[in-house]
């Protein structure tokens, strides 16, 4: 019995009761961690908004990743993309923001031009491309096409769009240089602007895509599935935290991108970019005026590639390589930034990814002077 009562005893005092003091207290203390966690969560959420748009931003939480792809539903603003059923999606045309226009055609406006300048020399140049081209994080007239205008006196046309792969621009620069007939064409491209051009959906858009068959690129997924109008799904993740100003500068801190902002669908194996650009060349040769290819690049080249002369570096040297054999004028600015970088640092070439004001006149300048040296522009006075 006294055995018996001994391991009951044991039984009873061996650790507190659910039910008991000691099991409210570990109740109350897993409140208290949970809502210290919670308020933690809510000042960096405020802190973050703060340092993103000032005290506006604690009274208006729009879907942020929404509003970085340009997802808003139908109606909401003039500036959202467009369906357009061979190139899958466009710049509107005759949208005015407070950072973005456009003219009726889709061409990013300039700022207006200065009274030296009112008189712009045609025939246009042409600048296609996606979002570097475009100017995405700068305003109106702070792109580099804006910057090229201005230096050399010439109407230049910004038909970037943002999210553009390789073979959209080439298929939206077949339109454009047969609505305006340029002088000249620069076609701008990035290293992802060639891995996009793998996949038939992109950015959550369904898009054109080609495969290259017998050494032929074959255009597919044309007309582009969808409808005027129809809102662009974004992935389950940034429905339910897109809100979150905190969670949206955590996604591209860490590069979370895929599965946040937008969803990829593939259509041809990975490392077919370079193959499918290629086999476009031919396409820009045939449009009746000079075609400058450009390699640009994004701040995550420099920093986050540590490896890209072995890896990212071929592939663009690769489709610079099948321009030149395509008679066109391949132009890498790998090289000059890099100079431009040591000599001066990133951060001022730079925003998130892409170019700031600064970095955009440098792209012009460097661009103007080759566009000089090969001919295609007359010698600028005082240069």
């Amino acid at each position: 019995m006294e055995k018996e009562f001994d391991k009951k005893d044991r039984r009873g005092t061996t650790g507190p009761s659910a039910t008991g003091p000691g099991g409210t207290g570990l109740a109350a203390r897993i409140v208290l961690i949970v809502g210290s966690v919670l308020f933690s969560l809510l000042m960096l959420e405020m802190g973050a908004r703060l340092l993103r748009a000032g005290p506006e931003a604690l009274v208006h939480w729009p879907n942020y990743a929404r509003e970085r792809m340009g997802t808003a539903e139908e109606g909401e603003g003039p500036c959202i993309y467009a369906y357009d059923a061979a190139l899958g999606w466009k710049s509107p045309g005759n949208c005015v923001s407070p950072v973005y226009s456009s003219d009726a055609n889709g061409f990013r406006r300039a700022a207006p031009t200065s009274p030296t300048t009112s008189t712009l020399a045609e025939p246009p140049i042409l600048a296609t491309g996606a979002s570097f081209a475009k100017g995405d994080e700068v305003k109106d007239g702070e792109s580099w096409p804006a910057y090229l205008q201005e230096m050399t006196g010439r109407r230049v046309l910004n038909g970037g769009v943002s999210g553009y792969s390789f073979d959209q621009t080439v298929l939206s620069t077949e339109r454009f240089a047969q609505m305006v007939k340029p002088l000249v064409i620069v076609v701008s491209f990035t290293p992802d602007d060639i891995r996009r051009s793998e996949f038939k959906v992109s950015w959550s858009r369904e898009k054109p895509y080609f495969d290259v068959v017998g050494g032929r690129a074959e255009l597919r997924n044309v007309p582009v599935p969808g409808k005027p109008g129809t809102p662009v799904p974004l992935p389950v993740a940034a429905r339910l935290l897109g809100w979150s100003a905190l969670a949206d500068e955590v996604a591209r801190r860490l590069g979370i991108f895929n599965g946040w902002y937008f969803d990829e669908v593939r259509a041809t194996p990975p490392g077919t970019g370079t193959t499918i650009a290629c086999g476009l060349m031919p396409r820009l040769a045939a449009l009746g005026a000079p075609v400058v290819v450009m390699a640009q690049y994004g701040r995550g080249y420099w920093r986050g590639y540590a490896d890209r002369e072995t890896t990212v570096a071929p592939s663009v040297r690769k489709v610079l390589g099948c321009a030149a054999d395509a008679g066109l004028i391949p132009f890498d600015l790998s090289d000059p930034l890099k100079a431009v970088i040591e000599a001066r640092g990133i951060d001022p070439l730079y925003r998130t990814d892409h170019h700031s004001v600064a970095g955009n006149r440098v792209v012009a300048d460097l661009l103007m002077v080759e566009l000089v040296r090969r001919g295609l522009l007359a010698p600028m006075a005082g240069r």
